[in-house]
């Protein structure tokens, strides 16, 4: 029989396995939208980059500020792709 903690853990695995893997590709995903997105603003397409109500980015640093967004958005999903590769390898069947 399981103990009690290695029960617990496999039913948080069973929500956090498919939560995970839906996060990492969606991440990784939204790295390119990201990247491409401050290319088109740096080149003048009518696209809206705003960090707040009145604080809008200068068309020139829209393509820093693209790749800054999407490094950071790049590193979440790798750290959630690790952590699913810890608990799909952790579940010892």
């Amino acid at each position: 029989m399981y103990s009690g903690s290695s029960f617990l853990k496999r039913i948080v695995s069973l929500f956090a396995i498919p939560i995970l893997g839906v996060l990492a590709i969606g991440l990784c995903l939204c790295t390119v939208i990201a990247i491409v997105g401050g290319l088109l603003y740096t080149f003048g397409a009518d696209i809206n980059m705003e960090f707040g109500p009145n604080l809008s980015v200068p068309s020139y640093l829209g393509l820093p500020t693209g790749i800054l967004f999407g490094a950071f958005l790049l590193v979440i999903a790798y750290f959630s792709w690790r952590l699913l590769k810890y608990l799909v390898t952790s579940w010892n069947v």
